[in-house]
């Protein structure tokens, strides 16, 4: 993962803004880790990306124990339990997650989720006016944040449970590798969007920059379209 910025350092130095996106697209290869339409990627075999390995945290956790908080700019903030979550209203959803250096073609995957929508969480806590984003922070000290604009949009979801097959049949919990016990998936955004183990989430009114936001990576991060930020 480190070697990110080294590579954004590099081509920062080399190349103007409207080169970088050409740059990737060029290193793109013809093969590809996504299965035909209709089929999913096993969990198995879907890439894994993470900046500290599966936190300790997460391998010791009492799920009784667990509890997500959701607070910041909101009228009503809350504390869920794991069951809390799994008792709202359940979405699935067909989705591709894909790493913003999938350079080779095997960082990319086709997965079916489940688990509840972000704008049904965001309408309990009753966010405020004035709100722009929605921070993630997770059990690896990971973080990153999307726009309250594009969770009305697109309909991120808040995982907990996701495909085990190719026939998308056998939906079972997360793994330790793929963000037990809850995870966010971000539709049309790069997989750095889709923050695994998340221990709580606030709302806030400013850009937020996250972990590899703050060295380069753009904030925005929508799949073929944003690469980098540029100052």
């Amino acid at each position: 993962m480190k070697r990110r910025t080294f590579i954004l350092t590099g081509l920062i130095s080399l190349f103007s803004p409207k080169v970088y996106a050409g740059i990737f697209d060029a290193f793109k290869k013809q093969k590809s880790a996504l299965p035909p339409p209709g089929k999913y990627t096993p969990i198995n075999n879907l890439f894994i990306v993470d900046i500290k390995g599966i936190p300790s945290a997460v391998k010791n956790l009492n799920i009784r124990d667990y509890k997500l908080k959701i607070y910041g700019k909101v009228k009503n903030p809350l504390t869920l339990s794991l069951e809390d979550i799994k008792s709202m209203p359940p979405v699935r959803r067909e989705i591709i997650l894909e790493c913003v250096s999938n350079s080779k073609g095997d960082k990319i995957g086709r997965i079916l989720v489940e688990g509840v929508d972000l704008n049904y969480l965001l309408e309990k806590v009753q966010v405020l006016p004035q709100s722009k984003e929605i921070v993630f922070r997770s059990f690896d000290d990971y973080h990153t944040s999307i726009e309250i604009s594009y969770v009305k949009e697109f309909k991120p979801i808040l995982v907990y449970n996701i495909n085990y097959d190719e026939d998308g049949k056998i939906l079972d919990k997360l793994n330790f590798d793929h963000g037990y016990p809850l995870r966010v998936v971000c539709p049309e955004k790069w997989g750095y969007k889709s923050a695994k183990w998340i221990k709580e989430i606030e709302v806030v009114d400013y850009d937020y920059k996250g972990y590899w936001e703050k060295t380069g990576w753009n904030d925005r991060a929508m799949r073929g379209v944003d690469y980098f930020d540029y100052r």
